[in-house]
């Protein structure tokens, strides 16, 4: 538990940061623009303006600094019990992301009425769209193409056509978890390559060659490094696959490794942005002949919505690394409900089944043809039949156990685990009380304990008293 307090703080204060560096200094004026509306820099410098920049930059202070404080308190919830502190975590993440976004999105429409009341028309020169038809003839041109991503999953799909490979995947439930994992990203990978380079280029300046040169620069950008971590995808997952045999076990060194290699993908996401930002600053100074496109109106919401325009993906006004969906385009509406009915819907079903996890007791049920076991998770039915035997034992095997589905902490074991000398096996236990009830099967043995005293002891006399009646009727 404390190492897994420590990840998730360390996680949580570094998202607050990133937050932070992304929503919440958006005061600098810069680009003839400020939270995003374009106005000129008299209205920039005028009192009312530095008044609502103060405001934000209190408040926005203020809520990252609360933010800060109640994710080490919430982490600290992890001592407790494992299911009110990630329902109270979630919760406080949605706070995060909500509040990171409506902070800026508030005030900047505050802006843009006060540039609506004041008339004030932005930059000299702009102008509410602008085209560069040399540089509109190369969007879907610029990148590395999308489909290298296909070479990647045929890679990924490659090691399927071995014996081994393949009765693992069939023996075990955690192959298919790293076969998923490897598809899932490559497709990801192709989609999200597919729509970057399909997006539509912007104009930055009456220089086509600027023009030309920012948006290859960024769809280049963001291709190698969506085809790199592919490519650490594909290496890990071949990985993996290399120490799939007939022992049915990967080890814990093998595992820690293939989680490093999957872990890598993401950094290639962080250093195209990085990249990306200071690449465009660099050119951008040399931009003798800026261009701004005053189109406040289709972002006076805090989001776009443009019907005029055809891209469905477009660059995020409060951050030139992000994207973001044009919400005039009906897919763009759809995405954006199936992500609310997640959070309104599956959140709170997602919540009460941790509840029940955690809260549920562990019960047997002898009953006259089967022994039933109950959880928060999952139950299992053994008839009699399929009960090879059953022994009490003064605790738990020891062994390398590894859970496939289900829940372990420092409290219970509950659902499928896997151990590398025992195999297949159900769990079903109160961590810290003995002794265990073991009723061998043909899919493994089941362990389940009691934390009242003789209830182990009442259950094996019970379906030992049944199992040998059954075996005298079949002997008759």
């Amino acid at each position: 538990m404390l190492m897994m307090f420590w990840i998730f703080l360390v996680v949580d204060l570094v998202t607050v940061g990133i937050f932070y560096a992304v929503y919440g200094k958006k005061w600098e004026y810069a680009e003839g623009m400020l939270m995003g509306v374009h106005i000129p820099q008299s209205a920039a410098d005028s009192e009312e303006v530095k008044a609502l920049m103060a405001a934000y930059r209190k408040r926005s202070s203020r809520f990252y600094l609360w933010n800060c404080i109640a994710c080490v308190l919430i982490c600290a919830l992890n001592f407790w019990y494992i299911s009110i502190f990630m329902i109270v975590w979630s919760v406080w993440l949605v706070e995060l992301c909500a509040g990171a976004i409506a902070l800026p999105c508030v005030t900047h429409r505050k802006l843009y009425d006060l540039k609506m009341e004041r008339g004030w028309i932005g930059c000299g020169g702009s102008r509410i769209l602008a085209a560069d038809t040399k540089t509109s003839a190369q969007s879907g041109k610029m990148g590395a193409s999308p489909w290298w991503h296909m070479v990647c999953l045929g890679l990924v799909l490659m090691p399927c056509i071995l014996p081994d490979v393949r009765k693992y995947l069939a023996e075990t439930e955690d192959g298919w978890i790293y076969l998923f994992s490897g598809v899932l990203i490559s497709i990801l990978f192709f989609a999200l390559q597919m729509i970057f380079r399909r997006m539509g280029n912007k104009v930055y300046s009456e220089d086509g060659q600027i023009n030309l040169e920012m948006n290859r620069m960024q769809k280049s950008a963001w291709a190698w490094a969506l085809l790199g971590g592919d490519v650490v995808n594909v290496a890990a997952w071949l990985f993996i696959a290399a120490y799939m045999d007939g022992r049915e076990w990967i080890g814990s060194g093998v595992l820690t490794i293939y989680i490093i290699l999957q872990s890598i993908p993401p950094l290639f996401i962080i250093a195209a942005f990085v990249y990306i930002g200071r690449r465009k600053k660099h050119l951008l100074a040399r931009n003798e002949k800026p261009l701004y496109i005053d189109d406040d109106v289709y972002w006076k919401n805090g989001w776009y919505s443009n019907p005029n325009d055809k891209r469905l993906i477009v660059q995020d006004w409060m951050c030139s690394w992000n994207y973001t969906s044009n919400m005039a385009r009906p897919a763009a509406k759809v995405a954006a409900a199936i992500g609310l009915s997640f959070l309104v819907i599956g959140l709170p079903v997602l919540c009460a089944m941790m509840l029940k996890i955690d809260f549920t007791p562990i019960e047997l049920h002898v009953g006259t043809e089967q022994v039933q076991i109950t959880s928060g998770y999952s139950d299992v039915e053994l008839d009699y039949e399929d009960i090879l035997g059953v022994q009490i034992l003064n605790e738990l095997p020891e062994d390398d156990y590894r859970r496939v589905n289900g829940s372990a902490d420092q409290r219970m074991l509950i659902g499928k685990f896997r151990g590398k000398e025992t195999g297949k096996c159900r769990m079903y236990l109160y961590i810290g009380y003995e002794p265990v009830l073991e009723l061998k099967t043909q899919d493994g043995p089941v362990y389940v304990n009691s934390r009242i005293d003789g209830e182990v002891r009442a259950w094996y006399d019970k379906i030992s008293g049944r199992t040998e009646s059954l075996l005298l009727e079949e002997g008759s």
